[in-house]
């Protein structure tokens, strides 16, 4: 936790910069799944991409609808309420370690997911297709 120790006028005590706890919320982020962690039928695959890629633009368009809610302008001008305040909306929506740019790079993540899904799809469509190819023409014909 870092401190800005400059003496603010009429307090005894630093104002601290960062909020604690973070880490518990920011554990409660699922990681995402990489293609060669689950399994999928393979005839379900494309669905599953589909579905993936829905999911992640549904969790877009639900930042995009509700973050300009989480940032919050001071109740007062205070200097503990501005201050707080400008904490909390960096904390949201501000530096690389923000829950909105986590939650960015988990939809990223997502799509990416759902683009190895779908070349995962292809490539086992195309194995398919070369193994029955090697087997030839096996037919039993009649003597």
């Amino acid at each position: 936790m870092s401190e800005n120790r400059e003496a603010l006028p009429g307090s005894l005590m630093p104002f601290t910069t960062e909020f604690g706890g973070g880490e518990q919320l920011n554990a409660s982020v699922p990681g995402v799944p990489s293609a060669r962690d689950i399994q999928i039928a393979p005839d379900k695959i494309l669905d599953v991409a589909r579905i993936i890629e829905e999911q992640a633009g549904a969790l877009q368009g639900k930042l995009a609808q509700h973050l300009s809610a989480l940032r919050i302008n001071a109740p007062s001008e205070d200097v503990v309420s501005t201050n707080v305040v400008e904490v909390w909306n960096e904390v949201i929506a501000g530096d690389e370690g923000s829950y909105e740019r986590k939650v960015r790079a988990y939809v990223q993540e997502l799509r990416s997911l759902a683009e190895q899904l779908r070349k995962a799809g292809g490539t086992y469509q195309l194995d398919d297709e070369e193994k029955a190819a090697s087997f030839g023409d096996r037919r039993v014909y009649p003597a």
